[in-house]
């Protein structure tokens, strides 16, 4: 098995980038010689301690050669089960932590039928992270996808947890960078108060707009630029709130017309272009200390024609040589359709391994995949050192988490406590796109057209607390206001324009001010209305492209 190959391996590593600590501080030149003391030194003074070297997503390398000797010691089942993270059926905490002992696995993944209640997740949490203490002194992984709007495992609909916006708001908002960062401080702390020690976000696609069938507002935007500043502010939120992130979905998703899920896309793009658009906020997020990064079901047809990033040898060489990413690389989810109509869930497993994936998400079939990666060390098909340096640095990113947990200190009080930050973040999104930057935009008395019903009570109810009067459509008004939702028609006549979801309507409304709000919920209309009266602003800027019209009219 070579274990004591890999130890020494690693020890040669970390020795060279101890060598590599020495350089002038511009990176340039000659090592810099040691001095005798300055004169104004006495002899009594101690030489001031050296800190030990930090890897950019959080662990020092000491810490990153422990866990490679840790992971060398494991037997080769242990090995296989530390690099997966199964999905499972049912409410039932025994049944994860079951699987966990079983196959000796590295965690459990929760989706919405895996949820009933706060006390339910708890339970289940604390049910995996006994079964992992029985056999090694490193936690368990309890994940979820968790980015707000439409993926979103944990909300106000499964329990007590605080309800997020699409990740889309938060592109609206990225010229407030401490409020997106407060808001995903908020969520993770909210996760980790549950037992969640892992969430699949932030989203770092950069999404074309309505011809990007899969992301959508999951995207922070459509400029790379601004995709990366929303990506790292919330990065440092959830960060701050105690749970790893996993940029996603490496090298890109928001171009395509494919589903993953479904079958296999391909971005027939040069590396050029793909280093100009899609890969800025990967490569941002990865200077920002990400700690994992999620590697997509997709073919990109200038590294690997044909085959899935995610299988795809040449595409972790470029996340590591050439962003400098030295963490935790994750597969999306292995039971996707880009891979399961041709590949078997024991060669996706070996594959995904082979060409450089640390950890493996979601097998459809967990037993297999493990099985798969056994008969694979048997017959020579996957080397004992690639497995080992996958569990290595598995090992060191929980180890790492628990740190962050003890930092952020969370309790039961931090569940559902996010509003307030939600609330900033949705204020902080608001645009106004045309028209007036302060003062009252309208009223005193208003008509209300469009939307759907609920959406029109919504922002009825918050206008009048906010001071505006809806009057009756027969009856005389002072601003004629048009809500606006996915698949109104933008061109009807109003004064004031207000798309609630999406903001494409507004490319074809002829109303002189326009806005962009981005949800339909109580906070975004409470806040629409503040701007409405002119006691509040509008910060936000479009995140997206919308027609001719610029990013913000108050810019």
């Amino acid at each position: 098995m070579r274990r004591s190959l890999v130890h020494a391996l690693v020890l040669a590593l970390v020795g060279l980038l101890a060598l590599a600590g020495c350089t002038a501080p511009d990176g340039g030149g000659e090592p810099t010689p040691s001095t005798s003391p300055s004169p104004s030194s006495t002899p009594s003074e101690e030489p001031s301690p050296t800190a030990e070297p930090t890897l950019p997503w959080g662990p020092t390398e000491a810490d990153l050669e422990q866990a490679m000797a840790d992971a060398a010691d494991l037997s080769d089942e242990e090995a296989a089960g530390q690099v997966l993270i199964a999905r499972y059926g049912g409410t039932d905490p025994a049944i994860p932590a079951e699987l966990v002992s079983e196959l000796g696995l590295a965690g459990v993944i929760l989706f919405s039928e895996n949820v009933s209640s706060f006390e339910q997740v708890v339970a289940t949490a604390d049910g995996v992270q006994e079964a992992v203490a029985e056999t090694r002194d490193w936690p368990g992984i309890v994940s979820v996808d968790n980015e707000g709007g439409i993926v979103q495992r944990l909300s106000g609909e499964s329990g007590p947890w605080t309800t997020f916006p699409p990740f889309q708001v938060a592109g609206a908002a990225s010229g407030s960078p401490d409020v997106v960062s407060a808001a995903y401080e908020a969520m993770g702390r909210e996760l980790l108060a549950s037992g969640i020690t892992m969430d699949f976000a932030p989203d770092a696609d950069v999404t074309v707009g309505p011809s990007d069938v899969t992301i959508g507002t999951r995207s922070a935007g459509s400029d790379p630029d601004l995709v990366a500043d929303t990506v790292v502010a919330a990065l440092a939120g959830f960060a701050a709130g105690g749970v790893l992130t996993s940029l996603k979905h490496f090298p890109g998703h928001g171009s395509l017309n494919v589903d993953s899920h479904e079958s296999l896309p391909v971005l027939d793009t040069s590396t050029a272009e793909l280093a100009s658009g899609d890969l800025v906020p990967f490569a941002a997020g990865v200077d920002a200390g990400a700690p994992m990064v999620m590697v997509g079901h997709i073919a990109v047809t200038d590294w690997d024609e044909g085959v899935p990033a995610s299988l795809s040898p040449a595409a972790y060489e470029y996340l590591r040589d050439e962003l400098g990413f030295t963490g935790v690389a994750v597969t999306d989810g292995l039971d996707m359709g880009a891979l399961t109509v041709t590949h078997s869930d024991a060669e996706i497993a070996v594959e995904a391994l082979n060409a450089g994936a640390d950890l493996l998400l979601s097998p459809g079939d967990v037993r297999a995949a493990r099985d798969g990666i056994l008969a694979a060390l048997e017959d020579g098909s996957l080397d004992r050192d690639r497995l080992t340096e996958a569990a290595g640095r598995v090992i060191a990113l929980v180890r790492w988490q628990a740190e962050l947990a003890d930092e952020a200190d969370v309790g039961a009080d931090d569940v559902g406590a996010a509003g307030s930050a939600v609330a900033a973040l949705e204020a902080a999104a608001i645009t106004v796109v045309a028209g007036e930057c302060s003062g009252a935009l309208a009223g005193p008395r208003i008509h209300v057209r469009g939307g759907t019903a609920d959406a029109w009570n919504a922002f009825a109810d918050a206008a009048q607390e906010a001071g505006l009067e809806v009057v009756p459509l027969e009856q005389e008004a002072d601003t004629d206001v048009r809500l606006l939702v996915s698949g109104s028609d933008g061109a009807a006549s109003a004064d004031v324009a207000i798309a609630l979801d999406s903001p494409y309507p507004l490319a074809d409304s002829p109303a002189d001010t326009l806005i962009a709000a981005y949800s339909t919920d109580a906070t975004t209309m409470a806040a629409l209305a503040q701007v409405l009266t002119g006691e509040a602003s509008a910060p936000g800027t479009l995140p997206v492209a919308v027609g001719d019209l610029p990013a913000s009219a108050c810019a």
